[in-house]
């Protein structure tokens, strides 16, 4: 199995985080060991010193890591249409032994996703996204926010790689496991959606984000639902809350947040305000670059 994931941006571990989504999804399906090779770009009028820092940042992070990973030489160079330097990570990887066949993604055919299944959030929303926002924009937040605050948010950096949280869920035999990774919770349930041909009822105020998350986004204008999310999981079991108490026994922060319907509708609830969840669009980490 492999996955592959593009992360773009000025901070210095964009590998970091392409890394994330790509083993934060095969853990979901069941993967336990890993490989993965990079490649970067960087925009035609950046020094060579800003490719030879990323490829350096990488090699230090494969060492750093809480999980055995297999690492190939790294590969890069000046590309004249990328405006942002670019992480291209692709990873790849065995499973020891069958996991559910829901696991990672139901379709429609599997049973797994049948009958009466609630919905849950692993992890927290946006928490990613925050992260790369505070050292794409750390000076705006060191000028509006306190050093405590600033240090609750670099205090964030290991919960995106998250392989604890989709081996609990698969110890747990929960048929649905899924990384909701780029475009944040709300592209993960549409995506399920389309998957298994059912609809879904949210309660918006359950999904769990922090309130890091919450302020930084506000200050950009940012919705924490449509956020970059590695290291966070969108689940579906029969009896969410017994998943959530046992998961939250191994110290997993997981939360209901609705339930799969059998009809097709999709709808959000905002206390006495409902709607129907809106095709993805963009992610909003991209609106960090579009303000400047």
């Amino acid at each position: 199995m492999t996955e592959t994931a593009i992360v773009y941006g000025e901070q210095g571990d964009i590998g970091r985080y392409a890394l994330a989504h790509c083993v934060n999804a095969l853990a979901a399906r069941g993967i336990e060991t890993f490989a993965a090779r990079a490649a970067f770009q960087i925009p035609a009028d950046r020094e060579n010193t800003c490719l030879y820092d990323l490829k350096k940042k990488w090699k230090k992070m494969a060492g750093d890591l809480p999980f055995f990973l297999e690492t190939e030489e790294t590969e890069g160079g000046r590309c004249p249409a990328v405006s942002l330097p670019c992480a291209l990570v692709t990873a790849e990887g065995r499973t020891a032994s069958k996991s559910p066949e829901g696991a990672g993604g139901s379709g429609p055919e599997c049973p797994e996703a049948a009958g009466e299944l609630d919905l849950l959030v692993a992890g927290s929303a946006g928490l990613e996204g925050m992260l790369r926002i505070g050292e794409e924009k750390g000076e705006i937040l060191s000028r509006r926010f306190a050093p405590s605050f600033l240090r609750l948010i670099r205090a964030s950096q290991e919960q995106i790689f998250a392989l604890d949280t989709a081996a609990a869920a698969r110890r747990a035999q929960i048929p649905v496991i899924r990384h909701v990774g780029q475009g944040g919770v709300f592209k993960a349930l549409w995506d399920l959606s389309a998957r298994t041909g059912r609809g879904l009822d949210v309660d918006l105020k359950k999904i769990p984000v922090r309130q890091e998350t919450i302020e930084v986004c506000e200050l950009f204008h940012i919705n924490p639902y449509q956020l970059t999310s590695a290291g966070c999981f969108l689940l579906a079991a029969a009896d969410g809350e017994e998943v959530a108490e046992r998961l939250g026994r191994q110290q997993i922060r997981t939360q209901v947040i609705g339930r799969m319907r059998n009809d097709r509708d999709k709808i959000i609830r905002n206390g006495e305000e409902a709607r129907f969840l809106d095709r993805p669009g963009p992610d909003e980490i991209w609106k960090i670059w579009q303000q400047e």
